[in-house]
């Protein structure tokens, strides 16, 4: 249910602007923008009657552009612009970001740079 929900938040955000959101790990042609996303659980949170009440999931996203873009004032208002889609959207569909995002840097060292956001999703069973 969480995945099939995250991934119809963002691509129903990002398509339009150009960017494609991946599950794990990024397939198809390389892009100078790109989304991947992943899940860790779906944790029983509450109990009554020995019975699950709500459940949590947790997603991170991470938003992958070249470092380049960061060169014009043009291509950082584009990365704004991206983060804010992200968030928003994410929001809208019923996700919490409690810490906020956070620029991870070229963490995998290959010339793309990342924000990284956390989310949480809660539901009532």
């Amino acid at each position: 249910m969480i995945k099939a929900l995250v991934q119809s938040t963002l691509d129903a955000s990002l398509y339009p602007l150009g960017v494609y959101s991946h599950e794990q790990k990024k397939t198809g042609p390389d892009s100078g923008e790109y989304v991947v996303y992943s899940l860790a659980g779906d944790n029983e949170e509450d109990h009554a009657d020995d019975a699950v009440l709500v459940k949590s999931g947790d997603v991170t996203v991470r938003y992958y552009y070249r470092a380049d873009i960061l060169e014009t004032s043009t291509g950082r208002a584009r990365v704004r612009q991206i983060e804010s889609a992200i968030e928003n959207s994410m929001k809208a569909a019923g996700f919490s970001l409690p810490f906020g995002y956070f620029d991870g840097g070229d963490v995998d060292d290959i010339g793309y740079l990342v924000t990284i956001f956390d989310f949480e999703y809660w539901r009532v069973i």
